[in-house]
């Protein structure tokens, strides 16, 4: 039964203000390396890649890290990856507190194997036997062509470093990254080439990802669909030609732009090589956010100074609850609380229907006995939200001691934490 109470005497503990995304080389607890590599390169340089990675630990304690090495799988006929990494062992390491721990030639000295692909990296306190907490860290990697030559023919090396992408960086389902410098050449003796990578962070069930190769002047190629495995790492060779497209002369200005359409999330990015020396370098991915799998905290613009909160899984709303003031409700402010329940409360109990719009916003409209609600979810370009909401009154008793009354606020919001779909 949903009560009211005199807003005079209702003291209201509103929730926190919340967290804003991670930002880009934040320490976290679980992320993602989109590849590595221990690997000879394409003729004729014949480059020999090695990728080392760094682990600092910036806990006053020491941080066990769980390394899963994602081996990676060629694209088949049907552009789809489907090797299936769910069950790929781990490697256990500790970094002592306050320091960085150095994995070089992690493939072969850490996995015991060779050839490409992802790493998840998961950490915890280190020495708790059972449950141990999350701890964040830092990982980036290093991939160097450890054969390389000056051009006095002096050995030495050249390569890119790759930062771990955590999870508010990966693209999630509805949601789409754009990876610059993307380069091309109508000739393998100079000019650029470039490799797209994919890695699948979803390790329950496939994923769809759309990619589409943007050019110079605005006009594109694509979009190709593209399925991956659980867990499944992949690479877009030479994407321009992946594409059909050979331009004129070398191009310098494309954007690959991957859009997860089911399953996910992703992570993505590109390296740049080129073709005369086998020098690389790495294009990070910049994403446009889409609220999605987290618990939302609202603030209402009331003029009273009350909240509530709002779960968004996979893709479309799920639960919301708020403290509504009626400002003349039988000649006072007064307070309501509702709960618009979603699939996840099972069907005896869900109230409420929640619409995922081709547009990208979510409609909900929901009632019980002494109210109904509704409005509209939108979703800023930073991943948080905003929005209005229509409250109403129940005629006749149920609605006491306003009946039929309806008032309408708007709202926003940030994440203040991730639910899993």
């Amino acid at each position: 039964m949903m009560h009211s109470k005199t807003f005079g005497l209702l003291a209201l503990a509103v929730m926190s203000l919340l967290p804003t995304s991670l930002l880009a080389d934040t320490p976290a607890a679980t992320q993602w390396i989109v590849t590595s590599a221990k690997a000879t390169g394409q003729p004729p340089a014949l480059a020999q890649f090695v990728t080392s990675l760094r682990i600092v630990n910036p806990n006053a304690f020491a941080v066990e890290a769980d390394l899963y090495f994602l081996p990676q799988s060629a694209l088949d006929g049907s552009n789809s990856a489907l090797g299936d990494n769910s069950g790929a062992p781990k490697v256990a390491v500790t970094v002592p507190p306050n320091q960085t721990l150095a994995l070089d030639d992690v493939l072969n000295s850490t996995f015991g194997a060779a050839g490409a692909g992802g790493i998840r990296i998961e950490s915890f306190q280190a020495g708790v036997p059972v449950n141990p907490a999350p701890a964040g860290v830092w990982v980036l990697s290093q991939t160097l062509v450890v054969n390389a030559l000056s051009f006095t023919g002096v050995p030495g090396t050249n390569g890119f470093a790759i930062p771990s992408q955590n999870q508010d960086q990966l693209v999630a389902i509805g949601e789409t990254a754009y990876v610059p410098y993307i380069s091309a050449s109508p000739s393998r003796a100079s000019g650029y080439r470039t490799n797209l990578f994919l890695l699948s962070a979803n390790g329950t069930g496939n994923t769809g990802v759309a990619v589409t190769l943007r050019k110079s002047d605005g006009t594109a190629v694509g979009p190709i669909n593209i399925t991956l495995g659980k867990s499944s790492q992949t690479q877009i060779n030479d994407i321009a030609s992946f594409f059909g497209y050979v331009p004129a002369a070398t191009e310098t200005n494309l954007t690959a732009v991957v859009t997860v359409t089911s399953g996910g999330p992703v992570a993505t990015g590109a390296s740049i090589i080129d073709n005369a020396i086998s020098s690389i370098s790495y294009a990070p991915p910049v994403k446009v956010p889409v609220a999605n799998n987290g618990a939302y905290g609202l603030i209402l613009d009331d003029r009273y100074g009350f909240s509530g909160r709002l779960d968004i899984i996979g893709g479309n709303g799920d639960f919301m609850t708020m403290g509504i003031v009626i400002p003349d409700c039988a000649g006072q402010p007064t307070i309501f609380n509702f709960q618009a329940f979603g699939p996840s409360a099972g069907p005896a109990a869900q109230n409420t229907s929640w619409v995922r719009n081709t547009d990208g916003t979510i409609s909900f409209a929901g009632a019980d006995p002494y109210e109904s609600f509704s409005g509209t979810i939108y979703s800023n370009y930073d991943g948080s939200v905003y929005g209005n909401v229509t409250y109403t009154r129940a005629s006749g008793s149920g609605g006491a001691p306003c009946p039929g009354t309806a008032i309408t606020y708007s709202f926003s919001g940030s994440k203040a934490f991730v639910l899993t779909p």
